[in-house]
């Protein structure tokens, strides 16, 4: 087997901790598993010490509070040691029994293997109708393809970490990247188990804010569309214009307020849409020059 280094990255995981590692085992017969403790206000840390003081090939990165899990995850690749790296979270919800076969496909010759999800135990309707609209919305707007239902579960190689870590952006959307670089890549789909305890982090606003980032870190057709949006009104409201003046001269004019207003409020509101979707790529492009650190580390676990 060649040296595999598993990234994990958790926020108060303290109950699976321990069923984790005894899944991974059974699949794996050796292994470098990297935890990062991404701000945990549980017993998660204190977990992952105690596996470690018995398996020294369980390694951690505590980071001095939440940096969020695309920060996270990039901290463990920048310790990442093996040839070969799976990324994947600790709820069990990425069963480790896929491995093995991720594993067999790199050692076939692919750069990246890519997990998709068929389907996912207790997911609300909702949040799957919200999953399936963003990679609709961000294909449909982005030059850069990203897998629909593609998770965080994947492998690949030395030569793809050395690229990752290429990437200096603050604005992190992984899936994005992972896509961009462009190396061969395979997809194996799995069907995602519920979670054996806990209950899941990624709430609708994490959700929301992940797809922002994908969104403008990838495409600048939105601020085309929008100037496309006023560029029509803009001419609408011109030949409007023309017809209320030839209208006035005719003396066919009728006063009333109801024009008026829906005018107003569909310029109006073009001209918020697009201020607030600027605003969005001003504030990323604030995010990047203030070149703040992606994560901080406030303790190491058997890492020299």
């Amino acid at each position: 087997m060649p040296d595999i280094t598993i990234v994990v990255p958790v926020f108060n995981e303290e109950e699976n901790i321990y069923a984790f590692y005894d899944e991974l085992k059974i699949h794996l017969p050796g292994f470098e598993l990297l935890f990062v403790d991404d701000g945990s206000t549980d017993g998660t840390l204190l977990s992952i010490q105690e596996l470690s003081n018995a398996n020294k090939n369980v390694k951690c990165i505590s980071l001095s509070r939440n940096f969020g899990h695309q920060n996270a995850l990039m901290a463990g690749l920048q310790y990442a040691t093996g040839d070969f790296i799976v990324t994947m979270d600790g709820d069990l919800q990425h069963p480790p029994s896929y491995i093995p076969g991720m594993i067999k496909k790199l050692e076939e010759g692919y750069d990246i293997v890519i997990t998709k999800r068929n389907t996912t135990k207790n997911i609300s309707g909702v949040k799957k109708m919200y999953s399936g609209l963003f990679y609709r919305f961000i294909n449909s707007i982005s030059d850069t393809y990203v897998e629909p239902n593609a998770s965080d579960f994947r492998a690949f190689n030395r030569k793809v970490l050395n690229s990752i870590l290429l990437f200096k952006e603050r604005e992190l959307f992984l899936r994005g990247i992972f896509s961009w670089i462009g190396f061969k890549t395979a997809s194996i789909s799995f069907d995602a188990p519920d979670r054996m305890y806990g209950k899941s982090k990624y709430s609708f606003s994490k959700m929301s804010k992940l797809a922002l980032k994908g969104i403008t870190a990838f495409s600048f057709k939105p601020l085309r569309v929008a100037v496309l949006i006023g560029l029509v009104i803009s001419m609408a409201a011109f030949g409007f214009g023309i017809f209320a003046l030839i209208s006035y001269y005719q003396g066919d004019t009728v006063p009333g307020w109801a024009s008026t207003i829906i005018a107003i409020m569909l310029l109006g509101g073009t001209q918020l849409l697009a201020i607030g979707l600027l605003g969005e790529y001003i504030a990323s492009l604030f995010v990047e020059t203030k070149n703040r650190p992606l994560y901080l580390v406030d303790k190491k676990i058997n890492i020299e």
